[in-house]
């Protein structure tokens, strides 16, 4: 079959260049800075009801909660249903934290912790 508009060969009435494009539909995300409030509150939470030091080495983290102390044991991206779950919430080293990020099964502490949400999520 040929295009009708350009004569190019083309599977129905038009080729692929000549035939009109749709737009693509955009989602409305959630607001960027609502979700980072949120994160930001759990994290408050997590490090007021925990001690300052590593759950896996317990090495004293300082007084002040950095973002790079905290890691998601079910990875956020993964599993939405585990985001702002306290309970995925592991409290690391950055070195550590770097390690996991690298080897996610390093830390038996962590492996422990994984099984233990995937049975509470059922995955």
């Amino acid at each position: 079959m040929k295009c009708k508009k350009c004569g190019k060969n083309a599977e129905n009435d038009l080729c692929f260049k000549c035939k009109p494009k749709k737009r693509l539909k955009v989602t409305p995300k959630a607001n960027k800075n609502e979700a980072v409030d949120v994160m930001k509150e759990l994290f408050f939470s997590v490090w007021d009801k925990r001690k300052h030091e590593s759950e896996v080495s317990k090495t004293y983290l300082g007084w002040e909660p950095l973002t790079v102390f905290f890691h998601h044991i079910l990875p956020k991206g993964k599993y939405e249903v585990a985001k702002y779950d306290e309970e995925n919430i592991v409290l690391l080293t950055w070195e550590e934290h770097s390690n996991v990020e690298a080897d996610m099964y390093k830390y038996e502490e962590i492996n422990k912790r994984r099984e233990y949400l995937k049975i509470k999520y059922n995955l």
